[in-house]
């Protein structure tokens, strides 16, 4: 039997059976030919996205026009659990780190946007804004969007996740990337002024 499980601005999540399948939304404001085109190319971008990190996303099975399938991953929305055991943020700096050194920016790097699967392993989900960049500000952008999303949804804990992320977020340009986020965060502040 088939659930809506999510419903965001791009796409609604269905889970059926043991899988989830990622319909792209039909949006009415758009040229239909021009609509049907982006759908396509970012469905296969993400597609090609999620097979590239295939060891900490879920498995694809099928890509259609505007659908993806892929496996259900039973387990906790990081979200949920990252303050009772604040070193799955180690999990979270390693497989970022990963990603970043395969040139994969996520876009939305948030703990809504990782699971905690059965055996302990942070799986990322929702790569709909994600890219390939080599550019060191767009992966300290990403940093930013994390950091951002610990000191809204984890504020208590939010200086030991850092840390804990920080061990294991070992890219090769990680001194670059970090260097960029200081200039990140600081643009962000200067922009609060006004």
């Amino acid at each position: 039997m088939d659930n809506i499980i999510a419903r965001g601005a791009e796409a609604i999540i269905i889970k059926k059976d043991d899988s989830i399948i990622k319909n792209r939304i039909k949006k009415n404001y758009r040229i239909a030919e021009l609509d049907s085109e982006l759908r396509e190319k970012r469905t296969r971008s993400e597609a090609k996205i999620l097979t590239k990190l295939k060891d900490f996303t879920p498995k694809v099975i099928f890509v259609g026009k505007e659908t993806i399938e892929m496996e259900f991953i039973e387990g906790d929305v990081v979200k949920t659990v990252l303050d009772d055991d604040v070193l799955i943020a180690k999990k979270i700096g390693d497989i970022t780190a990963k990603m970043h050194d395969l040139n994969i920016v996520h876009g939305d790097l948030t703990t809504s946007n990782m699971i905690l699967d059965s055996q302990k392993n942070v799986k990322l989900i929702d790569f709909g804004l994600s890219f390939v960049s080599v550019k060191v500000e767009d992966k300290a952008v990403d940093l930013h969007l994390f950091k951002e999303a610990i000191e809204s949804k984890h504020f208590a804990h939010e200086k030991e996740i850092w840390s804990e992320f920080l061990k294991e977020y070992n890219p090769k340009d990680k001194d670059q990337i970090i260097k960029r986020l200081e200039l990140v965060e600081k643009r962000g502040r200067n922009k609060q002024k006004y």
